[in-house]
């Protein structure tokens, strides 16, 4: 599907991402969970996780121009320096002012590894075999991710080494950094074997309010599963206990629904290559809205549940590949490049309102407001996509 010289950035980029995809998995339950045996409420862990999102904005416009200037691999190990020293401090720190300090600068640190990383992938599949390169790049991600749930867990035994731990992993990340090629972008293939619902020509420098205007959906997918990742990572296990379930099985119930996302992503690929990214892209925001207003009852099965969160989280996992995938089909170059800055600067954002419209919405509501604001938003992107998705 790849050349062989493209096969070795592919691995690269794809290691050092999905190895952080261990420590982001593990921090974001982590710190609920420290901050809710510490006595603060769903409103105040919220604005916490919102704080990571808030300083990814600041990273994803800085990305570039310090890509340009210091260079893509200087600044991604860069960023992993900067995400391990913001994340174990928090084990010695108590004081609000100190973590929002710190999630600030994990957060700046985090957005330019995914705007750089990410915008590489895209660069390098035809339009061919792009949803199934993706798939895996977002497969391999998510797979990592899956572990870090797991990983806080297990760790819940060493209390008092539990972020050292977590900031430690962030630096697994640097070896495939380091063996990536920096002496030139990789150069965007001609698109080739057309699918259905690519574009003839490629976009090669719009500028971002052409990109926002043109591919609207694109934004409108990565909001909507960037909103229902922080969600599910930060208040997911906290909901589950909440409703009995014992602390195993709370963050377990978290892992299920990454596992989804891992597990069904080069399906959704390949599907996208085969009939069209649009009609698949179509039918997961459909099951999307589908499937969680059930969310609050299957929390409560003893039977189904975990099956339930598997698919849940598959589809929700297709919604941000295939936007992936839509924005590779239709930008190149520079334009590409904002893309990805978008994507960033989307996530972040809607990483910042989900969190803190799910804290407040459960400090009135309960846990079950978790539910209905996941489903607000998945109606809002199925809307989108109504609209401007073909």
């Amino acid at each position: 599907m790849l050349e062989k010289q493209a096969w070795r950035d592919f691995a690269a980029v794809t290691f050092s991402v999905a190895v952080l995809g261990i420590g982001l998995g593990s921090t974001l339950p982590l710190t609920a969970l420290t901050l809710s045996a510490r006595g603060w409420g769903p409103d105040v862990i919220g604005w916490m996780v919102a704080a990571s999102a808030l300083g990814g904005i600041a990273g994803t416009f800085a990305a570039p121009a310090a890509a340009v200037r210091f260079g893509r691999r200087r600044v991604m190990l860069g960023c992993v320096a900067l995400a391990a020293a913001s994340v174990m401090p928090l084990q010695f720190i108590n004081s609000l002012w100190g973590w929002t300090a710190l999630r600030l600068a994990f957060g700046a640190a985090m957005a330019p590894l995914f705007v750089l990383g990410e915008a590489w992938i895209s660069t390098l599949p035809s339009d061919a075999v792009r949803g199934r390169i993706v798939a895996i790049y977002t497969t391999s991600f998510t797979v990592c991710q899956v572990m870090g749930p797991l990983i806080t867990n297990a760790l819940s035994s060493f209390p008092n080494r539990v972020f050292l731990i977590c900031g430690a992993v962030f630096l697994l990340g640097a070896p495939g950094i380091a063996l990536a090629r920096e002496d030139k972008e990789p150069a965007a293939p001609r698109a080739q074997n057309k699918i259905p619902g690519a574009w003839s020509e490629k976009e090669t420098s719009a500028a971002w309010l052409g990109i926002l205007r043109k591919a609207p959906a694109i934004v409108a997918g990565v909001a909507f599963f960037a909103a229902f990742d922080s969600i599910i990572l930060s208040f997911l296990p906290l909901v589950a206990l909440n409703y009995g379930l014992v602390q195993s099985r709370a963050l377990g119930a978290a892992a299920v629904v990454m596992a989804g996302d891992a597990t069904l992503q080069f399906a959704a690929g390949a599907l996208a290559d085969r009939y069209g990214r649009a009609r698949v892209q179509f039918a997961c925001g459909g099951l999307m809205c589908l499937l969680l207003p059930f969310l609050p009852v299957m929390l409560r099965t003893s039977v189904i549940w975990a099956v339930y969160l598997f698919v849940l989280g598959g589809v929700a996992g297709a919604v941000y590949t295939l936007s992936l995938v839509a924005s590779g089909e239709y930008f190149s170059g520079a334009a590409l490049l904002r893309t990805s800055g978008l994507i960033a600067l989307t996530w972040n954002v809607a990483g910042t309102v989900g969190p803190i419209a799910t804290g407040v919405a459960m400090q009135f509501a309960g846990s079950a407001a978790v539910g209905w604001v996941l489903w607000a938003m998945a109606l809002a992107y199925f809307a989108a996509l109504a609209r401007f998705g073909r």
